[in-house]
């Protein structure tokens, strides 16, 4: 080959080279563009799917297809009217004892049947979500009784020729005896539903001589739908008469063993209470347990009466007397409970609102229900006030079957829906042309209002979105039944739908926090401090050793830790808890004691042993754990009273839990001290000592250092713990705050073993930024006189502190994110507090846990979704910051 020829391949090899590299570079331009842009695109995705699940909370609600119509009972005046669940079937009950049953679609009267004869009705008691009805009587007497629906399914098949040309959603007539008639349905499913209204009323009791004008009972559990059984054991109820007595029965029932006949058995004991009051009460009410009558005037006035047992059976006792109209010279016209029969709404002539409940008065934060004294310890408090409507009467109230809703009417013609727990004001309308509201209804699915007005029905679809919760409800604390105060809350299941949905995100928020908090005290010190030694003082060969040992530990899945936490961990700790608390102490300081000593030894053989050093690690830490083991029993006789989950539990004194918070304060302060005073003094005075004097007086100085700290530690804790008491007050015991009683699954178990999950992370990251500092720096330091340890304090670490900080924020991000160790031994307990020895829940075990079994789009769902959004704010937020300061750092970095 000429060479012409070989200049010309050689150019075209180059050309092709050039090419080559060209289009590679396009191509991984390219491919990192295109997987930057998507990485930013799937994270704004993600953001964009949480914000679309979440928004819906926020939503007004709405009603459509409105339906009115003429009632055709005409001008008579029901006492009481309800429809059933699937808003195809009513009743209304005269005071004459006709039931009648009608279509809630067209008005359709479906038949009428007789509840009681020959009797005058002058009192009805309901019960919200319950078929039981109380009556009571001109002459006296009380009836028990039960209306509710009763739903059935026929297949398509075996449904009448007639219904078979019907449309899914479609309603007609349908009488299957000849004394029922009822509404048939299609649906969707394909199958037919019927709904029949049945009815049973018990034998009439005596109660009085006298019209009885007010009642009200304590219904059964329901057997199944809006059914309740008439043949239940014993049914609690409260009259007034006439006469002005009040009483309090107990029917039970009693069945002959042989002839199988059932007779009632009225135990009752009444109370005059014409001396407490001197004009006629207005209502009359029983709380769920049955021990607790209140009797409200049209003044506001409201009697408390408890019941008590004694020895010759049990009486009513005046509790208290409450004013529930305060500063207000309106009138009383409604007060009722709402669902669950422990809140009373109270309505007045002014257009107020507001919601009471039984509080324990001791435990309350405010000092004006504090001062009231009653025979209880209870007392009722005003807990909700609703938005008022001034000026506008309110004239009725109906709760929802199912929620803390409930349908206010007013003599205006306005109607309101409120959410009692959270206060809002869900919907406020008015009547077509302003006409009296009678009464206004939730239908029983919570998807309907019925409004009764003057001049007949109106029906519409009501779609309340989510009133359970709301910003302030999420994030703030909320006055929730049967607690003494607001408080911050995750409580999202229960046995039935009378307790209160509890969506309260900060306890989660907290579990988070809390758990990040004490992994990352555990495991960053760890991981760092490891990183440094094996980058900056171990040989090359022991490096190739430990840190594929330490990336090795990333593998362990999170379930495997998890579930050894709380199998194994969690009740290891739990037996030898004096143990592992003098470990945490015990352990560093025979590693410095070790390291101290290793200084001693003489140079040629420390030279010797150096490739080694690691190594005699091993036999430190086993006599650290030794030490610990012999000194645990001491150290919980001394200082914990003998006992250390009693000692959590208020047993003996204190100042050993402030010592415990300052061992780390008074350590670092000696540290100070070391660093501004006696280094200084020893540099100007030893610099004729020999190496072993120095490292004797370096072991000394270390003794006197860690002997100061404790000394330091248990003064400052011993005046924090009893100062107060020098001015009369109780000790201030740290017992309550970050230690507490011990419970089994505890951040202290799930710090210890989510360390081993972060560190790794942590560790490979620190160990690589350490890795890239140019050598040449340490080089310089070292040519300079500098020793190992400080070349890596003042220069490699903070040349590569950009790289820490972003190996201490990726491990944040992995704590924060982590579910299955915390899920198994977490206790998944939603506190606030931030007890070391006590459990949690976060926001990614809650979502592991809820998500699968949430009714879709239910508020339930969409609060997880919330959770959920929070989470991914919190990391992002995290992220951002880190970022900047590790900019910051890497800047800081360039000018060295």
């Amino acid at each position: 080959m000429s060479q012409d020829e070989k200049s010309f391949s050689g150019r075209r090899r180059r050309m092709k080279t050039r090419w080559t590299v060209a289009a590679a570079d396009v191509l991984s331009e390219f491919v990192i563009t295109v997987g930057g842009i998507g990485t930013i695109v799937a994270v704004m995705a993600v953001f964009v799917v949480l914000v679309a699940r979440v928004a819906p909370l926020g939503l007004p609600a709405s009603i459509t297809g409105e339906v009115s119509r003429e009632t055709h009972w005409g001008s008579a005046k029901p006492v009481h009217l309800a429809v059933d669940e699937y808003r195809t079937i009513g009743w209304v009950l005269f005071d004459d004892g006709r039931l009648e049953s009608f279509r809630v679609d067209n008005g359709e009267k479906l038949g009428e049947t007789r509840l009681f004869q020959d009797k005058k009705l002058s009192a009805i008691s309901t019960s919200v979500g319950r078929g039981g009805l109380l009556l009571g009587f001109l002459d006296g007497t009380i009836q028990f009784a039960d209306v509710h629906f009763k739903t059935s399914f026929i297949d398509a098949v075996n449904a009448p020729e007639e219904f078979h040309g019907m449309k899914p959603g479609e309603l007609a007539t349908y009488k299957p005896s000849d004394d029922e008639t009822g509404v048939i349905e299609l649906t969707s499913q394909g199958q037919y539903r019927l709904q029949v209204l049945e009815s049973s009323a018990m034998e009439p009791l005596k109660v009085s001589d006298k019209a009885i004008l007010m009642l009200d009972h304590v219904p059964e559990a329901a057997s199944g739908g809006n059914s309740v059984s008439v043949s239940k054991d014993d049914r609690k109820y409260v009259s007034y008469s006439a006469d002005g007595k009040l009483r309090y029965g107990l029917v039970l029932e009693e069945e002959d063993f042989l002839s199988g006949d059932i007779t009632l058995k009225n135990d009752m004991i009444e109370l005059d209470i014409a001396e407490i009051q001197g004009e006629r009460p207005q209502f009359l009410l029983q709380t769920a347990r049955g021990n607790d009558i209140l009797l409200a005037w049209k003044s506001g006035q409201m009697v408390r009466f408890v019941r008590e047992n004694g020895e010759n059976g049990f009486r009513l006792a005046p509790a208290e007397k409450i004013d529930l109209l305060p500063d207000t010279d309106a009138e009383l016209t409604v007060c009722d409970f709402i669902l669950g029969r422990e809140t009373v709404f109270v309505g007045d002539s002014d257009g107020g609102a507001s919601g009471w409940f039984l509080v324990r008065a001791a435990e309350t934060d405010d000092p004006e229900i504090q001062a009231r004294k009653t025979s209880d310890g209870f007392t009722l408090a005003r807990v909700h006030v609703l938005q008022s409507a001034p000026g506008e009467k309110v004239v009725s109230m109906r709760a929802s079957e199912r929620s803390r809703m409930l349908a206010v009417g007013y003599e205006s013609g306005r109607f309101r829906v409120y959410q009692m727990t959270t206060e809002l004001l869900v919907l406020d309308r008015h009547l077509p042309g302003d006409v009296p509201v009678v009464s206004a209804m939730i239908t029983p699915k919570d998807d309907g209002l019925l409004v009764e007005s003057t001049k007949g029905l109106y029906l519409w679809n009501f779609d309340p979105r989510h009133p359970e919760i709301s910003v302030a409800a999420a994030i703030l604390p909320v006055w929730y039944e049967g607690y003494p105060k607001p408080r911050q809350i995750w409580q999202s299941s229960s046995a039935g739908v009378e307790p209160e949905m509890k969506l309260g995100l900060y306890p989660l928020i907290s579990g988070t926090l809390k758990a990040t908090f004490y992994s990352m005290l555990f495991g960053a010190p760890i991981a760092l401090l490891a990183a440094i030694y094996t980058s900056e003082f171990t040989t090359y060969k022991v490096r190739t050793v430990v840190k594929p040992t330490v990336e090795m530990m990333a593998s362990l899945p999170s379930v495997v830790l998890g579930f050894l936490a709380a199998i194994v961990f969690a009740p290891v700790v739990e037996s030898f808890l004096p143990f592992f608390l003098t470990t945490i102490v015990a352990v560093p300081l025979t590693f410095i004691t070790a390291a101290m000593l290793w200084q001693l030894m003489p140079r040629r053989i420390g030279l010797i042993l150096e490739e080694w050093r690691l190594w005699f690690m091993v036999p430190a830490l086993f006599l650290g754990l030794f030490i610990s083991y012999q000194l645990a029993p001491w150290v919980e006789h001394l200082a914990f009273d003998g006992n250390v989950k009693s000692w959590l539990d208020g047993k003996g004194n204190g100042v050993v839990g402030w010592v415990m918070l300052m061992i780390p304060l008074a350590g670092m302060l000696a540290f100070f001290v070391n660093g501004a005073f006696i280094n200084p003094y020893l540099r100007m005075h030893a610099i004729k000592w020999t190496r072993s004097q120095f490292a004797l007086m370096s072991l000394i100085k270390f003794a006197a250092l860690v002997l100061l700290a404790f000394l330091l530690a248990w003064g400052v804790s011993s005046l924090l713990y009893w100062l107060p008491t020098w001015f009369g007050g109780s000790p201030f015991d740290p017992r309550g705050t970050f230690v507490d009683s011990y419970a089994q699954r505890n951040s202290f178990v799930v710090g210890f073993v989510m360390g081993f999950a972060v560190i790794p992370i942590i560790y490979t990251i620190a160990d690589d930024a350490l890795a890239t500092v140019p050598k040449h720096l340490r080089s310089a330091s070292l040519g300079c006189g500098a020793t190992p340890w400080q070349t890596t304090v003042r220069v490699v670490i903070p040349t590569a502190m950009s790289g820490l900080f972003s190996a201490l924020m990726i491990g944040l991000g992995r704590v924060v994110g982590e579910t299955m160790i915390v899920l198994m031994a977490g206790g998944n307990t939603p506190v606030t507090d931030w007890n070391i020895f006590s459990g949690f829940r976060t926001l990614s075990a809650t979502i592991a846990i809820e998500l699968p079994e949430a009714v879709e789009n239910s508020t339930h769902f969409r609060m997880l979704f919330a959770a959920a959004l929070v989470l991914f704010v919190i990391t992002f937020l995290i992220n951002t910051a880190a970022e900047i300061v590790r900019l910051r750092f890497r800047k800081r970095a360039y000018q060295l």
